[in-house]
């Protein structure tokens, strides 16, 4: 059955996230601290990595204490001399106002930009999926091996939260879009399909329910991808090509039981999900429990 192995958490949206071995899960389905904050100019606009690659050479070490703090570098970019000299790295509280990072990053990216924050549940990209985003290991593994990328490489660039193994590629699509009815423990031999079951093999149904350890979740989508998985996530270089190859190959890759016609097209890759309003903790050795449709036995 399938477990996690791995929770990352994104404490500043477009900065690096950091592995951590449990995490509390809030009602929505985020996880506490997780897009706790995020960078705007002064005029109130978003400043991520789709606004400008220059986010993609800072580096960021997170201690969330009583106190969260963060120590900043920037390394090399590939945008040659127009980029701005970095600031020599530093640690800093993670507050709004001068006495947090706003100036040193707005050295780093030659723009003003504010440091926000919100607690109770962070700054999603979907405010209608606002819980957790999942993957599994294999769907990143094959990710990798189309562009011969290192698998921590593609961890990086798409950014999920939960990442699981002992399963097949792509098996998180089946909790978003499944074709087929599940059952209560789909990912194991249960015997022939009903006839019920059977009649109904060409019918969608509504994304599945699942639990994480203490933690109950929806799958709403798989996620849609924004130009950020096509650059290197240290420096921004651009991989040629790379949302056109990643489609055609993930076109061919998509599992039987897997209903794709509401996704638009296939640069998707993850899920993301809504909590259901209870909270709770997960831990790295989680078991992955899926919850039946109503009516499947």
């Amino acid at each position: 059955m399938p477990q996690l192995e791995r929770i990352t958490l994104h404490p500043v949206k477009s900065l690096d996230g950091l592995d951590v071995d449990r995490a509390c899960v809030l009602p929505c389905g985020a996880l506490v601290h997780d897009r706790r904050w995020r960078l705007v100019d002064l005029d109130g606009g978003v400043v991520n990595a789709k606004r400008t690659p220059l986010i993609h050479r800072i580096r960021a070490e997170f201690e969330l204490s009583a106190t969260p703090t963060v120590r900043l570098s920037a390394g090399a970019t590939a945008h040659g001399s127009s980029a701005p000299s970095p600031p020599a790295p530093d640690v800093f509280p993670l507050l709004p106002g001068p006495t947090g990072p706003s100036r040193w990053l707005s050295a780093a990216l030659g723009m003003e930009v504010l440091l926000q924050e919100r607690p109770d549940g962070g700054f999603p990209d979907d405010r209608d999926a606002a819980g957790l985003t999942l993957v599994s290991r294999a769907s990143l593994a094959e990710v990798a091996r189309w562009f011969s990328l290192p698998i921590a490489e593609v961890r990086r660039r798409f950014r999920a939260n939960l990442e699981v193994g002992d399963c097949e590629p792509f098996w998180e699509d089946t909790l978003a879009s499944p074709a087929v009815p599940l059952r209560p423990t789909p990912f194991e031999a249960t015997g022939p399909a009903t006839p019920d079951e059977l009649r109904q093999e060409s019918s969608p149904l509504p994304p599945l329910a699942f639990r994480v350890g203490g933690a109950g979740f929806t799958a709403v989508n798989a996620c849609r991808r924004c130009p950020v998985p096509t650059r290197n996530s240290t420096d921004g270089t651009i991989t040629e090509h790379f949302r056109e190859v990643f489609e055609a190959w993930r076109r061919r890759r998509i599992p039987r039981d897997v209903d794709t016609a509401g996704w638009g097209s296939y640069y998707r890759l993850a899920i993301n999900t809504v909590g259901d309003g209870q909270g709770g903790n997960v831990q790295v050795g989680d078991r992955i429990e899926p919850v039946a449709h109503p009516g499947v036995s």
